[in-house]
């Protein structure tokens, strides 16, 4: 009797712990079924936010890559300048809450220096190019207008203030076109990245040298090709080289006031230079059909001919073609490249 007794107070043991044993069970399946449907409730939460943020950013002007892991995004932008705006932008997106955005380093670029040329032709000059302040395109002009009067002096020059003078004397480009003096013909005094060059033809070596020095006050660097006398075929390529760009109303084969100075100087480095002939190029940019560019390049190209003619050069030392959009100088993609394209070009015959 005492066996059986022991025999059922262990089965009623036993009767008393199993019922635990499905809770835990339990338990544990409604975890696992929690983190089983937490995975694409987490999945559906990043597809949103990533797609709201695109379409914010989008709206911004910003294009960008996205990602986001739970609520905490990763953003990707191509400019540094886009760095703040983007962050802003996604940060309002609801449901966001943290954002990172990477972007390039900031690029610094140096700003440009200054750039003036000066054309000194029969007594009379014109001043083109950029300086860094309006004092300084004062004190220039001042100068040379004291030295070849008020009405011989076109003053073309622009202000930059974005523009670095890098050591460089501006005011002290006037002596240089007083030491080429009033009987120099088509002189170019050209500053261009620090350095000074000197092209024309001058009456004397003295006035050579007497320019070179003055140049050196501007700038250490100076290129002196300046010419005695009648000048070589190549001196006086580069002369017609340096002129600035002939300009033309827009869309027509008219000259600017700008484009008929240019156009003089060239009569006056023809003038200085008789046995020199040249063939006038016109040329286009890509805007409007080929037809029409080819036309307006010949059309332009005519029209320089017949305004050297009329300033006294003989016909028979010029000739003209127009080669529309087919030789660009540079690619055709921008504004600034289509002004470049945008051109006439004088090359000297052999």
């Amino acid at each position: 009797m005492a066996g059986t007794t022991t025999t059922r107070t262990v089965r009623h043991e036993l009767r008393r712990v199993n019922p635990v044993v499905p809770i835990v069970v339990g338990v544990v399946g409604l975890a696992a079924l929690a983190a089983g449907m937490e995975v694409p409730f987490r999945h559906h939460v990043e597809t949103v936010l990533t797609d709201h943020t695109k379409v914010a950013l989008s709206n911004a002007g910003i294009d960008a890559q996205v990602s986001f892991t739970g609520r905490d995004g990763t953003v990707r932008v191509g400019s540094a300048d886009e760095k703040q705006q983007a962050e802003d932008v996604s940060r309002a997106v609801e449901g966001v809450r943290v954002v990172t955005v990477i972007a390039p380093p900031k690029v610094e670029v140096p700003p440009s220096p200054v750039a003036v040329k000066l054309l000194v032709d029969a007594g009379k000059a014109t001043l083109t190019g950029t300086v860094a302040d309006d004092a300084a395109k004062s004190a220039l002009a001042d100068a040379v207008k004291t030295a070849f009067g008020s009405e011989n002096v076109l003053d073309e020059v622009t202000v930059d203030a974005k523009r670095s003078t890098d050591g460089v004397k501006i005011a002290a480009l006037a002596p240089v076109l007083v030491a080429l003096g009033k009987e120099t013909k088509a002189g170019v005094v050209d500053l261009q990245g620090g350095t000074v060059t000197l092209t024309g033809t001058v009456v004397s070596q003295a006035v050579k040298d007497q320019a070179e020095q003055a140049a050196r006050e501007v700038t250490g660097i100076v290129r002196n090709e300046l010419a005695i006398g009648e000048a070589k075929a190549e001196q006086v390529q580069t002369q017609l080289v340096a002129l600035p760009t002939v300009e033309f109303e827009n869309d027509k084969a008219t000259l600017t006031q700008q484009g008929q100075a240019v156009v003089a100087n060239v009569a006056s480095i023809l003038k200085a230079n008789p046995s020199i002939r040249i063939s006038i190029e016109g040329h286009t940019d890509s805007t409007g059909t080929e037809a029409r560019n080819q036309t307006l390049s010949e059309a332009r190209a005519k029209t320089v001919l017949d305004t050297l003619v009329a300033l006294g050069i003989a016909p028979e030392r010029l000739t003209s073609k127009g080669f529309g959009e087919s030789r660009p100088k540079v690619p055709d993609t921008s504004d600034a490249a289509k002004a470049i394209n945008r051109r006439v070009e004088f090359i000297v015959q052999q």
